[in-house]
């Protein structure tokens, strides 16, 4: 799909999801993957960076309309940095499911920064038994059942050698 098939302006229930969060009730949608072996982030990094084109609405953000006559509208972030979006954590040793479930919790319980796209991804390595894992997040305002598995099916890719990611050529959009 390409942005401009994308709607712009949030729907009511979406714009009610956007509303509705506070700091002590994030309304994020969030996942855990957890994979044998290790996972270089800089190779992360690489393969996530070459695959967002795949899934336009995470290259936009939220942009409230002046006096609220409207709902919130989509653009283009004109300061998209796949950095601000996919980190790294290490747990410390033993690296237990019980440590990574106390950080997930850490993480799905901030609300995401309305200053750009509504998702993030955190690489987790140090899991025991030489495991990596991913826990993502995306604000419900941006997803339903269908765009949250477009998003992993454009990111996770089970073949053990992936295609070579897609670089499309990302032009700045306008400024809002």
């Amino acid at each position: 799909m390409n942005r401009s098939d994308l709607p712009k302006r949030l729907s009511y229930q979406d714009a009610a999801f956007a509303n509705f969060e506070r700091a002590t009730m994030p309304m994020n949608v969030g996942s855990v993957g957890i994979y044998e072996g290790n996972m270089p982030f800089e190779k992360f990094l690489e393969h996530v960076d070459g695959r967002i084109d795949l899934v336009p609405r995470y290259l936009q953000r939220l942009v409230d309309v002046p006096f609220d006559v409207a709902h919130p509208t989509w653009v283009d972030d004109p300061d998209f940095d796949i950095g601000r979006h996919v980190e790294r954590a290490r747990l410390p040793a033993p690296g237990t499911d019980e440590q990574l479930a106390e950080l997930a919790g850490e993480f799905f319980s901030r609300p995401l920064k309305r200053d750009k796209p509504l998702w993030e991804v955190r690489l987790v390595e140090g899991l025991s038994g030489g495991r990596t894992a991913h826990l993502a997040k995306v604000h419900h305002c941006m997803v339903d059942g269908l765009s949250g598995v477009e998003l992993l099916a454009a990111l996770l890719d089970l073949d053990p050698k992936p295609r070579a990611p897609r670089r499309r050529r990302r032009e700045a959009p306008p400024r809002p």
